[in-house]
This record gives structure tokens, C-alpha cells and sequence, in this order.
């Protein structure tokens, strides 16, 4: 028997405001850690990227071990509110240091500082974000009133990841210059202060948002079943145990790390494709922009369309399938004389549909395999299982700047060169492009091949 009440409108709204601010914060890392420390730093791409893969593999046991901790934690303020407000606050704190290195950093002293900041952004960032995503599974069942609650969040928190990736790089250049009173020696020095006011705005809302969150949300409500195994206290072993042998979670995670990796290579390249290819780096937001707004459109508009006729299942393939023609349209580009803003226009709306569709359904397949584990261990492990989405996250986007990073350094791209060699910019069309599409393809692959992922339990 389920003892669930409905949550209120306005539990939803706070709810999702959390996620907004977070999402900012989680947008400027993803979208500029490996423009930051590569053009402005100066840091070698290879470097930033095998720096990103080893905080994923410490990931790989940090985020699955706080989901744990967060499943046994006994507080007089539950177990999710304590750990969503910690986590807000240090890694406000973590974002704002790591987008402001001193100049004074130099050499390895300043890869050291890189590399501790940046640790400490994903563990810190782990902390609320597990939590968070956890509400969903431990507040709904399987049904129209999960699909809107993540509907909401992830509307959301889709804006907040956006913004910075569409107007970040016009105000790191605005706040550069306004800070400074233009008195900035070097476009470089204008960017270095430029990120710091940024993050620093970002982290006060992200914080803010938070209070909101957490001021408004509901006593936790727990799945209440007449299984002992539920409700008993279990051991951090079993808890680990159970996530590994749920097979349904592990196929869930696998499809979306190679989904959402193409999708952040499409991101982190596309600032030095129209930076040093198509030479106008104004049009950057303009192209950000269109692919924003048709995200949100998939997510708030396409969506809830599609859903009133066809199974998560379909419409996720369905999305896929567009990603891999948006790629499909850009492949002929690859040999274009000079590429343009308007060659990347309909690529970029097919593509950032497949995202919005994607960004939705992630939440939603992944607090359905909280309710497969429950049918296949007994217990739901709401944190445990959430854990995933927070990993898969932070996976995909190292993934990406790994994979990005080794390849700016191998096709010879110089961000102190006035210009860059044909060959370079071919590599980097190259590099923006067939990749990402391979990638989205092998997850189209496996999800389809795999016949029970994206359908509730009662399907």
C-alpha cells in the first residue's frame, strides 16, 4: 500500500527553483571549465581533460558512497533538507575560487590549484545534487504526477544549465570591462575577471534558490509497504550491492553518459568553432541562443504533446533519431570553403530537440529504476539509485572534455595564434562533429536493443 499525498503547486514551484540555481552553477562548470583553463588560464586541453577523467573516476565511488550516506542519515531535519543546504553552500563557495585563480598562480603551482578546486567543485556539487533528484523517486509513484513534478524541475533547471550557456561568454565580456572600468591590459585579463564576477553572481542565486527550495518543501513522504526489507536499516554494502545488481539502473546510466556526451562535445567546441572557424564570435550566442530556446521548447511545449500518445520509450528514440539527423545535416559541412551561422541553424534545433526530450527523461527513467530495484531487492534506495544521475552528469561532461581536449591538442588548435592552419580547422570540424554523432548513435543503439529501459515497471 502507497501512502502518497499530492504535492501542492507551490511545492512544485519552490522545488523546482532549487533546481534553476543549481543548474546555473552546473552550466557555467560544464560549458567553460575547459574554455577557462585551456584560453584564459593557458592550461594545456590534454591536461584539463585527464584532470576532468580522474575527478570522474573518484566520482565513481564518491557519488554512490553519498548516496549511502544520505540514506542513513537521522536528523530532526530528515535526510534530504541538511545535505541540499550544505551542498548549495560550499559548492557556491568552491565555484566562485574556482573561477577566480590569481594571476600570481603560475606553472605547476597553478595546475595544483586547478586540480584541488576543481575536486572539490564535483564533491561539493555531489552533496545537494544527490539529495535533490532523490525528492522525486521518495515523493511520487510511477505516473502523470512524477512526469510533472520532473517536468517542472527539469524545465527549470534546463534554463539555469542554458543561461550561462548562452549568454555567459556576452556577460564574462560585459562584467570584464565593467569591473576594470576598461582598464584591462589584455582581452585575457578582462575574461580572468569577467568569470570571477560571474561565478560569484551565480553563486549568491544559487544559494537563494536553495533557501526557497527547502523552505517550501514537504515533510519527506516515504513509499510505505508491508516488505521488511524496505524499511530496515541496511548496511552500506547491501545498499552498493543493490545498485550494481540493478541492471535496469546500470543500462539507464550507460545510454545517458553516451548521450549527454555528445551533447557537451557539441557545447565545449562550439565556443572555439566560432572563435577561430567561422571567425565571428558574437554569433556564439546567437547560435546558443536557437539551440536554448528549442530546448525549452522541446522540454515545456513537445513533450507534454507527445506524451498524451506515445510511451516515454518512443518518445526517446524519437528524439535520439533527431539528434543523430541534426549530426547527419552537418557532416557535408565538414568541407564547406567557410562555414556559417546559418549552416548551423537547423543541425542546432534538431539536435537541442533530442536534448530537451533527453533532459526530461532522464529524471524520469531514473526514478523509475528506483521502483525496478524495489521489485528486484525489496527496498527502493531513492538516494542510492539518484546517485546515478549526478554520476552520469559529471561522467559524460569529463568524458567530453577529455575526448575534446586530447583533440584540440592532436589537430595542432592554438589559442595564441592569430590564425589557425587549414588542417586545424578541418580537424576541429571533424571533432564537432562525428564523434558527438557516433556517440549519440551507440546510446540510440543500446536503448533500443534493450527493450525494458524508459517503461514503468507496470508497463
Amino acid at each position: 500500500m502507497e501512502a502518497i499525498r499530492p504535492i501542492t503547486k507551490k511545492e512544485t514551484i519552490s522545488y523546482a527553483i532549487g533546481g534553476f540555481g543549481k543548474n546555473l552553477a552546473y552550466g557555467l562548470v560544464s560549458t567553460y571549465t575547459l574554455y577557462y583553463y585551456n584560453a584564459v588560464l593557458g592550461i594545456s586541453a590534454a591536461f584539463v581533460g585527464v584532470l576532468l577523467m580522474a575527478a570522474r573516476i573518484f566520482d565513481a565511488f564518491n557519488d554512490p558512497l553519498m548516496g549511502v550516506i544520505v540514506a542513513k542519515t537521522k536528523s530532526r531535519y530528515g535526510k534530504y533538507r541538511p545535505w541540499i543546504f550544505t551542498g548549495a553552500l560550499t559548492n557556491a563557495l568552491v565555484l566562485f575560487a574556482m573561477f577566480s585563480v590569481p594571476q600570481s598562480i603560475q606553472g605547476d603551482g597553478l595546475k595544483v590549484f586547478v586540480t584541488i578546486t576543481y575536486f572539490l567543485c564535483g564533491i561539493t556539487y555531489t552533496l545537494g545534487d544527490i539529495p535533490y533528484w532523490s525528492i522525486i523517486p521518495a515523493a511520487t509513484k510511477a505516473g502523470r504526477q512524477r512526469e510533472d513534478l520532473t517536468l517542472y524541475a527539469r524545465t527549470f533547471s534546463g534554463i539555469g544549465a542554458a543561461l550561462p550557456m548562452i549568454i555567459g561568454m556576452a556577460l564574462v565580456v560585459w562584467l570584464g570591462a565593467l569591473g576594470s572600468s576598461g582598464s584591462a591590459s589584455d582581452t585575457g585579463s578582462g575574461e580572468r575577471l569577467g568569470f570571477s564576477l560571474l561565478a560569484l553572481i551565480i553563486a549568491i542565486i544559487y544559494v537563494i534558490s536553495t533557501i526557497i527550495t527547502l523552505k517550501n518543501l514537504p515533510a519527506e513522504r516515504q513509499v510505505v509497504t508491508g516488505n521488511a526489507a524496505a524499511s530496515s536499516d541496511p548496511t552500506v554494502r547491501n545498499l552498493l550491492t543493490s545498485l550494481v545488481r540493478n541492471s535496469h539502473a546500470m543500462w539507464i546510466a550507460t545510454v545517458i553518459i553516451l548521450f549527454n556526451t555528445s551533447i557537451y562535445m557539441m557545447t565545449n567546441l562550439a565556443v572555439y568553432l566560432f572563435q577561430y572557424d567561422i571567425g565571428n564570435y558574437s554569433q556564439y550566442t546567437v547560435f546558443m541562443s536557437i539551440s536554448g530556446v528549442t530546448q525549452f521548447a522541446a522540454m515545456v511545449i513537445l513533450y507534454p504533446l507527445l506524451r498524451k500518445k506515445h510511451s516515454n520509450r518512443w518518445i526517446f528514440i524519437f528524439g535520439c533519431c533527431a539528434g543523430i539527423i541534426g549530426f547527419a545535416i552537418l557532416l557535408p559541412l565538414i568541407g564547406v570553403r567557410s562555414l556559417m551561422l546559418w549552416h548551423m541553424v537547423l543541425p542546432a534545433i534538431s539536435i537541442s530537440f533530442a536534448n530537451g526530450i533527453a533532459y526530461v527523461l532522464t529524471t524520469v527513467f531514473v526514478a523509475g529504476a528506483v521502483d525496478y530495484g524495489e521489485r528486484q531487492n525489496g527496498r527502493r534506495d531513492e538516494s542510492v539509485v539518484s546517485s546515478l544521475q549526478t554520476l552520469m552528469v559529471k561522467m559524460s561532461s569529463a568524458f567530453a572534455v577529455l575526448i575534446a581536449g586530447i583533440g584540440l591538442d592532436l589537430v595542432s588548435l592554438s589559442e595564441t595564434a592569430a590564425v589557425q592552419s587549414a588542417a586545424s580547422i578541418l580537424g576541429l570540424r571533424i571533432l564537432f562533429i562525428v564523434p558527438p554523432m557516433i556517440l549519440m548513435a551507440l546510446a540510440t543503439l543500446i536503448f533500443v536493443k534493450h527493450k525494458s529501459l524508459g517503461c514503468d515497471v507496470a508497463d
